[in-house]
């Protein structure tokens, strides 16, 4: 069993839940932003931490942040694969005994990201060689001990620390998740402030169709979970 946890109905699984229904994966969704507890990282074969709207530092306005941090860094200390993505990897960065804050510079692109070595020869960060959306006006300081598998030229992309691994950008979102965001005041804004044009941003996704790219990524990672990831 699989357990998601969602922070916003508007970042939803996306591809990584295709990939899911594809291997046949049983999941639980604990839908954090409607008040459900956060459970125990015990009896779980993995766990995921979605992105979101609020920031991993607010604890003090969402309380279940902190439950939540103490749940997956129990998790990793009992090697339960955890996968977050965007927020759900600030969080475990911060729960692992990074940082995450308030970036600079907002980071809103469908481009590549640039892989260290470490993330090339990794076996799902590896998969993640085309574009890829990001959107994120947050970010991160790896835990000790961490290995930083991709960044940008502002900030790290990716993680993994034993049984973690953060990814900073959106594989799962395609351009029905994009439209969605750029829709939303707190999206068309964060837009506004970078100078991206949703049109074009949104155009860029639907001619490069990032989905078998993802399906390759969670694919691995879902494997990895079972035991059996395939080399690169």
């Amino acid at each position: 069993m699989l357990l998601i946890l969602q922070h916003n109905d508007t970042v939803p699984p996306g591809y990584l839940g295709d990939a899911i229904a594809r291997a046949g994966v049983e999941t639980t969704v604990v839908d954090l932003w409607a008040g459900d507890p956060v459970p125990s990282h015990e009896g779980w074969a993995g766990i995921v931490s979605l992105g979101g709207l609020m920031g991993a530092y607010d604890d003090e306005e969402y309380p279940w942040l902190t439950t939540e941090k103490a749940m997956l860094r129990a998790a990793v200390t009992a090697g339960v694969p955890v996968l977050g993505i965007c927020l759900g990897c600030q969080v475990l960065a911060d729960a692992l005994g990074g940082r995450a804050y308030k970036a600079a510079d907002t980071e809103i692109a469908f481009a590549p990201v640039d892989l260290t070595a470490a993330g090339a020869a990794d076996p799902v960060v590896g998969r993640m060689t085309g574009s890829v959306l990001t959107w994120h006006q947050d970010t991160w300081d790896p835990p000790p001990g961490a290995e930083v598998l991709a960044t940008s030229d502002r900030y790290p992309q990716a993680f993994r620390l034993g049984s973690a691994l953060g990814l900073q950008p959106h594989p799962e979102a395609g351009e029905e998740i994009a439209t969605g965001w750029a829709s939303e005041p707190k999206g068309a804004a964060m837009l506004d402030r970078v100078g991206v044009i949703a049109d074009e941003l949104l155009a860029a996704i639907r001619a490069s169709n990032p989905e078998p790219m993802a399906a390759r990524l969670f694919d691995a990672w879902l494997a990895e979970v079972a035991g059996t990831t395939p080399p690169l």
